[in-house]
């Protein structure tokens, strides 16, 4: 992947329109729109308040935003000519995520994000199972991974849910089920982080690929280019190509 212009859009100020907001490819085009192939993704941040809204799209099932909230939307382009259940697989391979690593803001190096990851049974972190197959992934079916990364304590539960499940077209919802910790303090509650992925076939061999990451905590305030670097490397792993293979987006 070259490492080439990429776009941010930085929705700070109260003076811009709600359409500017991110918003997903459900029923049209998204919001950013996605990267061309061989570039970096395209990025749009928002916090939402009174003055700069966004509501969530029906597509997503989520709530309304919490006063604060902060969305980072990740949009770009997968080169791939399989299938979509094998598409799927890459979701399922928890285990396949130990190693990947994000730019990290305060050392100003590459640093190893996930150090342990499995599918587990139910939402018992102790009882842990092979890989979910696409098979498994059903449609509204709940499976439930942990993982331990290297700035949280602990190990985290973490819920995995297909929402949509077609030849041309997935959604896959992540949503943590138990808190996130660094020592004695809490930087996210249960179900305060999520993501949602979309994922359509474009075509000629690709896909495009546009996850919405909601963060409800003020842990999120000034951490927002970890975010943002944490959303990239899991595009790239998931997109098959070196987490650390190109300059990271937020430094």
């Amino acid at each position: 992947m070259k490492a080439t212009a990429f776009v941010i859009l930085l929705a700070w100020s109260a003076s811009l329109l709600a359409q500017n907001a991110p918003r997903p490819p459900c029923l049209g085009p998204g919001q950013p729109s996605y990267a061309q192939h061989g570039q970096q993704p395209n990025l749009l941040v928002w916090r939402h308040s009174s003055k700069a809204p966004w509501t969530a799209p029906p597509c997503t099932g989520w709530k309304d935003a919490a006063e604060g909230m902060l969305l980072v939307a990740l949009a770009g382009t997968l080169s791939y000519s399989g299938s979509a259940e094998q598409l799927l697989n890459r979701f399922g391979a928890v285990s396949s995520l130990p190693g990947i690593r994000y730019w990290s803001v305060s050392d100003r190096d590459w640093r190893v994000l996930v150090t342990e990851a499995a599918a587990i049974v139910g939402s018992d972190s102790s009882d842990r199972r092979p890989d979910f197959s696409a098979a498994e992934m059903k449609p509204g079916r709940n499976l439930y991974f942990a993982q331990r990364d290297s700035r949280s304590t602990g190990e985290v539960v973490y819920r995995l849910r297909v929402l949509e499940s077609g030849a041309d077209r997935l959604v896959v919802e992540v949503e943590n089920v138990t808190a996130v910790h660094a020592f004695v303090v809490t930087l996210f509650s249960p179900g305060a982080i999520k993501t949602i992925y979309f994922l359509d076939r474009l075509g000629g061999g690709s896909w495009g690929f546009y996850a919405l990451l909601a963060a409800d905590s003020s842990y999120a305030a000034g951490n927002e280019a970890s975010l943002i670097n944490r959303a990239v490397t899991l595009y790239r792993h998931f997109a098959g190509v070196p987490t650390d293979g190109a300059p990271p987006l937020a430094r």
